[in-house]
């Protein structure tokens, strides 16, 4: 995932309501709120990735 799609990812979970800020995205994702600030810097991994897009169609954590 490359700086630019992460960064639209983020501007698309605010806009759709699931997150209000940086912060919350880190929740959502089980990390830091200083690993979002690199992931906007620098991308992030596929599993992170995959992660995203099951966060922005509102899928659960599989159990």
């Amino acid at each position: 995932m490359t700086p630019a799609s992460f960064t639209a990812w983020l501007a698309e979970m605010k806009s759709s309501g699931h997150a209000k800020t940086d912060r919350d995205i880190a929740a959502l994702l089980g990390v830091s709120a200083n690993s979002v600030v690199n992931m906007k810097r620098n991308g992030a991994d596929k599993r992170t990735a995959l992660a995203c897009t099951a966060l922005l169609h509102g899928l659960p954590a599989y159990e």
